[in-house]
């Protein structure tokens, strides 16, 4: 665990438990990452979506869809270990980018103070960096004479 931060483990870890259920997203959300969360549940379940109807030998036009999309979606027969694979690899790739994003330090302002140890932006007010809880020390600036 030494140089891996505790964001992106618990990210990692968040992500896995609900990638086992096929739900994506879960480590941005934790990260706060609300819309790349919510894209990457919506793609992950369209995708998901979008192969049952692809693969799906009844489904010869686009005309049922447009009649009865969720009794269509709801009458797909195909085999769930042709879906898995594609699946797994789109859930791995949602854990992937979350770990990633927790890793990379943010992009800080010019004129705000960066933590010395993981890169975010801190608040001044604070004694530790509340992204990686490391001690800050504040010198103050020596008044001119």
């Amino acid at each position: 665990m030494i140089g891996i931060p505790r964001r992106a483990l618990v990210a990692a870890v968040l992500g896995t438990l609900f990638a086992t259920v096929g739900v994506a997203g879960v480590g941005h959300f934790y990260l706060r990452r609300w819309r790349r969360g919510v894209a990457w549940l919506l793609f992950v379940l369209g995708s998901g979506v979008a192969l049952a109807v692809a693969l799906d030998p009844s489904v010869t036009s686009i005309s049922p869809f447009v009649a009865a999309p969720v009794e269509t979606v709801a009458s797909v027969d195909v085999e769930a270990s042709t879906i898995y694979p594609p699946l797994l690899f789109l859930l791995g790739l949602s854990i992937y980018d979350a770990c990633r994003i927790a890793i990379k330090p943010a992009e800080a302002d010019d004129d705000a103070v960066a933590c010395p140890v993981c890169g975010y932006p801190l608040d001044t007010e604070l004694e530790f960096c509340h992204w990686c809880t490391s001690a800050i020390t504040w010198s103050e600036p020596d008044a001119e004479r």
